[in-house]
Parts: structure tokens; C-alpha cells; sequence
């Protein structure tokens, strides 16, 4: 986890991210919140899961990939904004989703204890959940910062030595994460994320140009060993997915409302934040519909939502929900690279959002 989302933020453009910061929020914070309560309740109506496995399957499937999206725009030369937008939402997204993720699964434990595991969705508990969530968000990422400033405090005396250099961001990224993860109770992915960013931000004065743009390249191959294990643990741990194909086509249905949910909230979120953020934009700022669009059609998923789904332990969702649960989070990202990912181009191209100046 320290590893994806400090690459994300150290090969951030710093500047141009805090001139998009308000709708980037909105999208990651709030948006991410009612993504989850859209695709759970959702999933929990029209599929097999139960209310606990599928507010647990709505909070991981919050979080965006953008690795793909930003190839493409690159190849395309779309407007840096569109690009910054998406890859900013994805990166606070990240690390919402598992702070989410993590709250959700503490309540999830605590139904367990009761007669009736659906009375623990109360009011009051729904209510107190935003309240912990800021906490645990900016409280983690303060903690990142305060390392990742640190870090920079010391990388001044290195005389410019690579493997210093290189190997002190790897110290910051997992210390940012475990102290503020197991010392502080703080969200250690926001600690990783603080850090990649204060780094990012001050490297460009401190750190040589080829030096920070060396580390940025360790960071983007370290972030794809990342992605790959990922994968490749799935299916070293999950081989039953494997020997349960034959019942694939029982749950396509399940697969096909996870998708439809998914599509439904994503439209919403973008829909609430233009409502939210227009109205005190100025007018060259405003998301124009082809923007939105492109937005909502590029909201593909990645490793992150496997490896949430992949930890969630038998004694919080019964087995069998657990492997649905799995099994609906590959269906979506399969969909997503595979139809989303696949036609987004004729989108850009037909609204115009290519060859930009």
C-alpha cells in the first residue's frame, strides 16, 4: 500500500494539483463516501451479499485507477487539467477508500458480536463515521507530512548521493506509514501519501532535476512489482476462483448490478460535485458535459480494489459472500479495462479532447 501511494504522490505535478484542489476534493472525500453507501446499499438489494459484505465490497470498489487513463491522454495530448483531475481524484481516492475500508470493517467486527448483525447500521453509527474518518484522513496525512518535511531537512546534508537519496524515500514512505498507522492510530496510507507529496513539493528546490526525476523512475518501477504481486497473490491465494469457474455464469447477474451500481454512483458524485463546485468557479474553471463524461467513463479500476477484497479475513464475511465478493470486484475491473478502458479514446477524440495546446 506505502508503495502505490507514494509513487502516486511523488510523480504528481505538486502545483498544478493545489490549483484543482476543490473539485479533486470533492471527488475524493465526499465522493468516495457516497460511492460506497450507493454501491453497498445497491449490492445489497439486488445480490446474494449480506449488508456487511457489501458495504465492505462498496467501500473498496471507491477507489479509481488512472495509470491507463493517463497513458492515453498522454498519447493523445489531452488537456492537462482533465489529466490532473482524474489523477489527483485517484490518488486522494486511494487513500479515502482504505481509511473507509478500515471503518467499515471495525463496525463490521462489532456486529458480529450482536443477535441481529444489521441493528450495528444505525443511525448513530452512520453518523459517527464522517467525524472518525476526518480524523483518521488528515490525521494521517499531518503525520506524513511532518516525515516527509523531515526527510528533506536531512537529504540537504547528502551532498547529492544517489543511493542515499533514493534509499532515504524509501525509509520516509514506511516509516510515514507505521508511525502513523500503529503509533498514532492514524491512516497510514495518508501518512505515505503527506510524505510523497512534501517531497514531491520541496524536491524540486532541494534535489538535482536528474536526481528527483531518478527517484521518480525507482518509485514508478517499484509501484508495478507492487501491482504485479498483487496479482500475483491473488492467484496463489485464490486458486479456488480458479476451480470455480464453472460457476461463473451464476453469478453474472450479481456482476452486472455491481457494474450498473458502480456506473450509477459514479455519475452521481460527478454530478454533485459540478452542482457543488460551479456556482463559485470561475467560468474558464467550470467541467464542461464532454469533461464529465470523460471522467465518468474513465473511472477505471486496478490492483488496489483486488488486495482490499483479498484481505478481507473469514471471520468478518462468510466464506461464500467473501468469494462473491471477489469475484464481483474482477468482473468490475475486467469491465472497466476491458470496455471502459478499450473505447475511451473515441471519446476524447469525438469531443474534442485531444491535440491540446
Amino acid at each position: 500500500m506505502p508503495t502505490l501511494i507514494f509513487d502516486a504522490a511523488i510523480n504528481l505535478d505538486a502545483r498544478e494539483l493545489w490549483r484543482n484542489i476543490v473539485p479533486i476534493s470533492y471527488l475524493a472525500i465526499p465522493g468516495v463516501l457516497v460511492t460506497a453507501a450507493v454501491v453497498g446499499l445497491l449490492v445489497a438489494k439486488f445480490t446474494p451479499l449480506g449488508l456487511n459484505a457489501a458495504m465492505l465490497f462498496g467501500a473498496l470498489i471507491s477507489t479509481t485507477d488512472t495509470a491507463a487513463v493517463i497513458a492515453l491522454f498522454n498519447e493523445l495530448n489531452a488537456p492537462k487539467r482533465l489529466a490532473m483531475l482524474m489523477d489527483g481524484e485517484s490518488l486522494f481516492n486511494d487513500a479515502t477508500a482504505i481509511v473507509l475500508f478500515d471503518i467499515i470493517a471495525a463496525i463490521v467486527a462489532g456486529s458480529l458480536l450482536l443477535a441481529n448483525p444489521a441493528e450495528a447500521w444505525t443511525l448513530n453509527t452512520l453518523a459517527g463515521i464522517p467525524g472518525k474518518f476526518l480524523l483518521v484522513f488528515f490525521g494521517g496525512g499531518l503525520v506524513g507530512a511532518a516525515v516527509g518535511w523531515l526527510l528533506m531537512q536531512v537529504i540537504r546534508f547528502s551532498h547529492h548521493d544517489p543511493l542515499l537519496e533514493v534509499g532515504l524515500t524509501t525509509v520516509v514512505a514506511y516509516a510515514a506509514f507505521i508511525l502513523a498507522n500503529h503509533y498514532c492510530k492514524f491512516s497510514g496510507v495518508m501518512a505515505a501519501c503527506g510524505a510523497g507529496l512534501v517531497v514531491n513539493y520541496y524536491g524540486r528546490g532541494i534535489l538535482a532535476e536528474n536526481m528527483l526525476g531518478t527517484i521518480r523512475k525507482f518509485w514508478a518501477f517499484a509501484a508495478f512489482m507492487a501491482n504485479s504481486l498483487i496479482f500475483l497473490l491473488l492467484g496463489l491465494t485464490e486458486s479456488f476462483l480458479i476451480q470455480d469457474l464453472g460457476r461463473l455464469r451464476h453469478v453474472a447477474g450479481a456482476v452486472g448490478v455491481a457494474i450498473l451500481a458502480v456506473l450509477l454512483a459514479r455519475a452521481l458524485i460527478l454530478g454533485l460535485t459540478a452542482a457543488c463546485y460551479h456556482p463559485f468557479a470561475k467560468p474558464e474553471k467550470k467541467l464542461s458535459w464532454p469533461v464529465l463524461f470523460v471522467m465518468w467513463w474513465g473511472g477505471l479500476r486496478g490492483a488496489l480494489p483486488i488486495a482490499l477484497a483479498v484481505s478481507i479475513g473469514p471471520a468478518l464475511v462468510p466464506p461464500a459472500e467473501r468469494t462473491l465478493v471477489i469475484q464481483l470486484t474482477l468482473g468490475i475491473i475486467l469491465f472497466t479495462m476491458l470496455i471502459q478502458g478499450t473505447t475511451l479514446k473515441h471519446f476524447l477524440r469525438r469531443y474534442g479532447l485531444h491535440d491540446a495546446a
